[in-house]
């Protein structure tokens, strides 16, 4: 772009759309005085009127220039504002990533075969007011697909060169490879595609590489124009008013689901502690059964042992018993008395364990050859030979402790013998009753 001055006044600004117009006229440039060809009295902007970007925004798509000329309070141009210019300095990535190139692309593209001439492509543009001209080809399936671009910087380059534009095909001179992007990447990944590869069109596509459109700086700037802002805004606000909503239906659910947790534990709760007290209810029950089972047994049995006991005591005074009959009475006192025992043991164990405290060691008292130790499964089978080691007074002692049905001093003298395995067997055969198997073992030796 140039513009005209006269002792430092504006007169008139000269683009690449002028050029392109001139060239496809076919007019010589050396031949023509600029003031023929310029666009005069441009719209410009003076650096008072203090305006801001967004009324810059407004003058460029209002007047469909541009460029827009700055000049002084003197009206002396000072500078120029382009497409690029503003891109480069207004950069609103929240507003670009919101908006997808769908949205802003242009509609109407035009396309040269690859074997047009140049001539061909400048007049289309200049006709059309087209900044660019897209070359391409059909393939056999009727796809469009892209080979390269021509742009209006591309023919005022080569207008300098002095091609002959009418024998020139597009391919030889068109810029590629092309950086295209698709329909649905984001605005903002446009500009910054365009700030790369310092260029101000790019070629859009569909996911399969078929030409769609193209997308121009000036099609991004009017995305960020006040009145895209304000629809931008309105976009923002029913997102935010979508996802609010479906928070706050999540948030019912969760609530929905929160209470109906609650009351299945208060449920579940108030089922357990009626199956605990019901529990309670019958161990007490069975407790109180128990107990009272006891204490019909405890009368029973006392009352037949202490009859037991007394006709003992009697029979034990008697003069007409013989020794052996003395020794048969008390045997049978003995035996009396320490059913007693046991059964005051199994009172005693009855009431801890309502108490809570079912300590059989501590009731018993047993002998931990009696009680914990471990017996063998199989049949027990011994012969007088293998006690014939032992010593016959202890034989006589075991043999008599066991006539009398003392379990306690059988354990006693079984304990005593240095093989554990005949100890094991003997205890075995004392704590299962088989006192007569015990007696032929232990008979006093001819």
């Amino acid at each position: 772009m140039r513009s005209s001055l006269e002792k430092g006044r504006l007169l008139g600004i000269f683009t690449e759309r002028d050029f392109i117009k001139i060239t496809g006229s076919g007019m010589s440039l050396e031949d023509i005085p600029i003031e023929e060809v310029m666009t005069p009295h441009p719209i410009t902007l003076s650096v008072k009127d203090n305006q801001g970007i967004f009324s810059i925004l407004s003058l460029l798509q209002k007047y469909e220039i541009r460029h827009l000329p700055v000049i002084d309070e003197f009206g002396e141009i000072c500078g120029l504002i382009a497409p690029n210019t503003i891109r480069e300095i207004l950069q609103p990535p929240d507003l670009l990533k919101l908006k997808i190139v769908a949205n802003v692309m242009t509609t109407q593209v035009m396309q040269n075969s690859p074997t047009a001439s140049l001539l061909e492509i400048v007049q289309q543009m200049a006709t059309y007011w087209k900044s660019c001209a897209v070359i391409t080809e059909t393939t056999t399936s009727g796809d469009v697909i892209t080979l390269g671009i021509i742009t209006e910087s591309d023919i005022v380059k080569l207008r300098i060169g002095e091609l002959d534009f009418s024998l020139t095909p597009a391919q030889k001179v068109m810029s590629c490879p092309l950086f295209p992007i698709q329909t649905r990447d984001s605005l903002l990944l446009a500009n910054e595609l365009m700030k790369q590869h310092k260029i101000s069109r790019l070629v859009v596509t569909d996911e399969v590489g078929r030409l769609a459109d193209i997308i121009t700086e000036t099609t991004i700037l009017e995305a960020i124009n006040p009145l895209e802002i304000y629809a931008t805004l309105e976009i923002i606000y029913q997102q935010a008013q979508e996802r609010n909503t479906q928070l706050t239906q999540v948030n019912a659910e969760l609530q929905e689901k929160i209470d109906q947790l609650e009351e299945e534990f208060q449920s579940r709760t108030v089922l357990l502690e009626k199956q605990l007290q019901e529990a309670r209810e019958a161990a007490r029950v069975a407790s109180l059964a128990k107990q009272t089972f006891l204490r019909n047994i405890n009368h029973e049995f006392k009352t037949s042992l202490h009859a037991i006991f007394g006709f003992s005591q009697v029979l034990g005074h008697s003069s007409t018993l013989s020794q052996k009959d003395r020794e048969d009475v008390e045997n049978i006192r003995r035996a009396a008395e320490n059913l007693l025992k046991l059964l005051n043991c199994l009172l005693e164990l009855s009431k801890n364990e309502a108490e809570g405290d079912s300590d059989i060691e501590s009731c018993f008292e047993l002998d931990n050859l009696a009680v914990n130790q471990i017996y063998p499964t199989e049949p027990v089978t011994l012969t007088p030979q293998n006690l014939a080691d032992l010593p016959s007074e202890w034989l006589a002692s075991l043999h008599q402790a066991t006539f009398q049905g003392d379990l306690e001093q059988m354990l006693a003298l079984i304990k005593e013998i240095p093989d554990k395995q005949l100890a094991k067997d003997l205890a075995f055969l004392a704590n299962n009753l088989r006192y007569e198997e015990i007696l032929k073992l232990t008979q006093p030796r001819g």
